[in-house]
């Protein structure tokens, strides 16, 4: 199957334009598969634009619904919701078909970032599935806490998609966790990351990836706009579960 991995750079002064820039970079992308795009993509880290798109979640998630079936791959996206007086940091699966098949309220909120001031967590890790896969969503912070993929790991995933917004200057911590995670989880880890909009004096830190269940890159980004595609295959991850049994060897007497 194959995984699009879209990163971009966000603009928090026209908020307008980066949707129709996603909008613009879907067209480009071969039909087929799972297209990815970074945290926040749409208001970025402005608190004014984050509560304006809460208010019109609805509207985004028809419009990449229409993309979805309009490119017959699906989407994988967040955006800020605002339900019942509360704002979440929502991470979005819509099919092929048009269909939410899953949502994932952010579990850990960053609060560097001033998350916790705008956002409410999240309270549930759980999978779902999608043709012959076990799916399962994080958002960027997350990644720092191996609990919660070990609990997606737990309920059987056997791929983990990560939304994320990481700055260049700690972007190094965000490979190696990332390469960690997939390894100890022994599944394909997916993470795609905004995209700084210079080349020289970056501020994100992009390398959005593709990494495979023993720890290689199927696919790798720069740290500017980039759109980058690569194949997964679920028979890899049963190879590689097979050949070292990390399941049966854990000590549940001990942890």
């Amino acid at each position: 199957m194959k995984v699009h991995l879209i990163q971009i750079s966000v603009n928090e002064k026209d908020t307008e334009g980066n949707l129709s820039k996603a909008v613009e970079k879907f067209k480009n992308i071969e039909s087929g598969g799972i297209a990815v795009l970074p945290e926040m993509f749409i208001p970025g880290y402005d608190k004014t634009n984050m509560e304006f798109w809460a208010d019109k979640w609805r509207e985004v998630v028809m419009e990449f619904s229409g993309i979805a079936k309009n490119i017959f791959s699906s989407v994988v996206f967040t955006t800020p919701v605002k339900e019942k007086g509360k704002i979440y940091n929502r991470s979005l699966f819509i099919d092929e078909d048009g269909k939410v098949l899953s949502i994932y309220d952010k579990v850990h909120l960053f609060r560097l970032m001033d998350e916790d001031k705008i956002f409410d967590q999240g309270n549930e890790l759980k999978t779902f599935d999608y043709k012959e896969w076990k799916i399962g969503l994080n958002t960027c912070y997350d990644i720092r806490f191996p609990e919660s993929q070990r609990k997606l790991w737990s309920k059987g995933a056997n791929l983990i998609i990560v939304p994320a917004t990481w700055p260049y200057e700690r972007v190094d911590a965000m490979i190696k966790l990332s390469y960690a995670r997939a390894i100890e989880n022994q599944c394909y880890f997916v993470i795609v990351n905004r995209a700084s909009h210079m080349e020289l004096n970056p501020n994100y830190g992009g390398n959005s990836m593709i990494i495979a269940p023993d720890g290689a890159l199927v696919a790798g980004c720069n740290h500017t706009e980039e759109v980058i595609s690569g194949e997964i295959d679920i028979s890899e991850v049963e190879k590689y579960r097979k050949l070292i049994d990390c399941k049966s060897d854990r000590r549940i007497d001990l942890y």
